[in-house]
Parts: structure tokens; sequence; C-alpha cells
């Protein structure tokens, strides 16, 4: 009798994990499709925090130099994506702009690879990416993320890291062909 209670318990616990990793499964397909029937949102970073700090203590030139390297960077990243990503639509904001986005009000906050404002996307199928640091690797990587900005997770095609090795560092290129390799990827299995 104890040894059929055994089985029964580990048949349950077999039932109900293959039901849990079924439904995993499933999420992460519903957000490939997302993304590929509506689109990516690239946020960029602003740094405005800092560089209103700089400023209150009087250090304006040094807040212009962390505001112009941003720029440059944010740059890179939308170039990046203009050469690389072919899976969706992809679609940039700032991160000053995060919380709108989060409500659904991005009507003239998106733009697009030409930094033109982009008012006729209008779908709720979008997630979100961004260059952030990984909440499960504790690495910097570009991370794909729901609409409240909490980082999805494996079986989806969620980060790319930045490090290639302990020693080097990929381009904004490299990490945008290889998200986009692991999409397509991703899709279609």
């Amino acid at each position: 009798m104890a040894l059929q209670k055994q089985i029964l318990i580990i048949l349950l616990l077999l039932i109900s994990t293959s039901s849990f990793s079924q439904k995993t499964r499933d999420k992460a397909r519903t957000h490939i499709t997302t993304i590929k029937s509506g689109a990516l949102f690239v946020r960029l970073r602003t740094s405005e925090l800092k560089i209103t700090a700089l400023k209150s203590k009087g250090m304006v030139k040094e807040a212009e130099e962390i505001r112009l390297a941003q720029e440059v960077t944010n740059k890179q990243i939308i170039e990046a994506f203009k050469k690389e990503y072919k899976f969706s639509k992809v679609y940039f904001f700032y991160s000053n702009h995060s919380t709108s986005v989060k409500e659904g009000n991005y009507k003239g906050l998106i733009f697009d690879v030409n930094m033109q404002i982009d008012s006729s996307f209008n779908s709720n199928n979008y997630l979100i990416g961004e260059f952030d640091e990984s909440a499960t690797t504790q690495l910097d990587a570009f991370i794909i993320k729901d609409k409240n900005y909490v980082q999805l997770s494996k079986p989806f095609p969620y980060l790319v890291k930045q490090n290639q090795a302990l020693v080097s560092t990929r381009s904004y290129d490299k990490i945008v062909f290889i998200l986009n390799e692991k999409f397509f990827d991703f899709y279609g299995k």
C-alpha cells in the first residue's frame, strides 16, 4: 500500500511538472508571436537623473559630456537595429517615457530607426527590449521584458549577453544580429 502511494505521488509530480512545462512553452510561443505580429519597443536611456544631479552641483560641463555620450550610445543602438534586425517592427522610446509606455500611452513617444516619430502603430502587441543587467545572471545584456518591465525567461530567447567571454564585449551590431537570429530560430520551432 505504501508503495502504491509513493508511485501515485511520483505520477502526480510528473504530471504537474509536465503541465507547468507546457504552460511555459505556450507562454513563450505567445511572446514570440506578440513580437512577430506587433513590435519590439527598445527603451533607450537618457541618463536624466545623473545629468540633473550634476547640473544641481554646478557641474554643467560634466553633465553635457554625459548627455552627449548617452546620445552617441543611443544612436549606435538604433543604427545596429537598422542594420541587423529583421524579425519584426522595431520602435524606440526614451526611458523618461517608461511610465507612459507601460500604461499603453505611447502615441507620439515611439520612433523608428530613422528617428522619426511613428504614430501609425496602434497595437497592444509589443514587448520591451533594453540593455540592462539580467535579473537572473547579473550580467550586462540586451534583455526582453514584458510591458511591466519584468524580464522574460526560458524557453523564450530573452537575452543576449554583452560579454562574449570574460575579456571581450560584443558590439551593438553583433548583439542585435544574435537577437534577430534567436528570434527567427525560436519562431521557426
